[in-house]
């Protein structure tokens, strides 16, 4: 006997139940609606949209994704040697704009160079520095005594290459010679000479490149600022300031001066304190009265020999001289010092301009020599503690040379003139 079971019927659902599943169905049927009008619009605006448009909106994910990845891991080497090659050259620029440090020499070299010392290599005729070619720089090298070993040498060597300065003539190297003697090559620029030699060439005594007052005080406003920088920047003493150290290159607007031996005193030893038993030494002419008697080279020791330059310079004179006594037949010694304090006490004026330098052809204001010869004056005053310092010589000088410049731009004849002294 087989039982049939009957499915039994499904109730029908409350009144409430049956609002609420008509309100569900209405939903859905309104949402799949929207989705249909949203679909027809869409279609509607790709139909309307400019093919090159389509075009681009059609890439594939993949596509696209292997484009990125390509361009990321071809880019990425080509910047990275950009960079390195930028960054190298930066630093090579940043070598070449610094000056090289002075270097060790041998003395071999310096001989060499020099073809022994030849008297042919001479700065100037009665001059004992050489010019010559040293490691692709035109040089001049000066002979100095010495008393420091030679690794204080190289320690003062690698100090002074930091002190740069334009009026100062670069160091270059140097080297010991067998008898006891410091050489030291500083850059020399191809057409520069000491300034004894400009002021004072025996071959041609009333000839002179430096001929007009605007050029005398460039000289002397590149001299004081050079000698700013020794005492107050690299805090050091010149010790051999003279117009044979002095070198003067360019013309007119490219003239300018330097002053050679900068940090020879110090690589050489004449800065030590004691000085018994030492030979005096010095540039005769030069020297400061407390240098004769024995002591140590200082600041003020400076002033007083840029002073006699300064005086050189206005005068053209030599800084010590011997002239003949017309009534006694004997030569007698005087100094540009004693022959501007005559000038200075003739009340100036008529007196001044006998003094300066004939060569000028009265080409100066009379005030200005003054002002220069009253500042050059207290320079070389016989007391130390009486005498200026740099800063104070340094901003005189150069106010004199700014006041010459306005006085050559007011009186220079018009370039767009032109002067006929022929009858037409």
């Amino acid at each position: 006997m087989v039982t049939l079971w009957k499915r039994k019927p499904k109730p029908n659902p409350e009144p409430e139940e049956k609002e609420k599943e008509e309100e569900k169905d209405h939903r859905m049927c309104k949402t799949k609606s929207s989705v249909a009008t949203a679909s027809m619009a869409a279609s509607a605006s790709t139909a309307t949209t400019p093919r090159k448009h389509q075009h681009q909106h059609q890439r594939s994910p993949r596509a696209t994704a292997t484009q990125y990845s390509t361009t990321s891991s071809s880019s990425a080497p080509s910047t990275a040697t950009a960079t390195s090659s930028s960054t190298a050259a930066s630093l090579q620029a940043l070598r070449d704009s610094l000056p090289d440090l002075p270097l060790l020499l041998t003395f071999h070299e310096l001989a060499a160079a020099t073809a022994n010392f030849s008297s042919s290599h001479r700065l100037a005729p009665n001059s004992t520095s050489f010019r010559c070619s040293l490691r692709g720089h035109s040089a001049a090298v000066f002979r100095r005594p010495l008393r420091r070993d030679q690794a204080h040498v190289a320690a003062r060597l690698a100090a002074l290459g930091h002190c740069h300065h334009a009026a100062i003539a670069r160091l270059l190297g140097a080297a010991a010679s067998p008898d006891g003697s410091l050489f030291l090559a500083y850059e020399l620029l191809p057409d520069a000479s000491p300034l004894s030699a400009l002021l004072r060439n025996p071959n041609s005594p009333s000839f002179t490149p430096l001929a007009s007052w605007q050029s005398r005080l460039k000289v002397a406003a590149d001299v004081a600022d050079a000698l700013h920088y020794v005492h107050l920047q690299a805090d050091t003493v010149h010790n051999r300031l003279s117009a044979s150290t002095v070198l003067v290159s360019g013309d007119g607007p490219t003239l300018r001066a330097k002053i050679a031996h900068f940090g020879a005193a110090d690589l050489a030893g004449e800065l030590l304190g004691d000085r018994r038993g030492r030979r005096i030494e010095g540039t005769r002419g030069y020297m400061a009265p407390e240098l004769i008697a024995g002591a140590a080279p200082s600041r003020r020791s400076d002033v007083y020999a840029l002073g006699v330059v300064l005086l050189e310079l206005v005068s053209g004179q030599e800084a010590v001289r011997y002239e003949q006594n017309k009534a006694t037949g004997e030569y007698e010694r005087t100094s540009v010092i004693e022959s501007a304090e005559a000038a200075a006490e003739g009340g100036g004026g008529e007196a001044m301009r006998r003094w300066v330098d004939r060569r000028l052809r009265d080409s100066f204001p009379v005030e200005a020599a003054e002002a220069m010869t009253a500042v050059a004056l207290r320079c070389v005053a016989r007391d130390a503690a009486a005498r200026p310092d740099m800063s104070w010589v340094a901003a005189k000088v150069s106010k004199l040379f700014l006041e010459a410049q306005d006085w050559s731009d007011k009186f220079r004849i018009p370039t767009d003139i032109s002067i006929s002294i022929a009858p037409r």
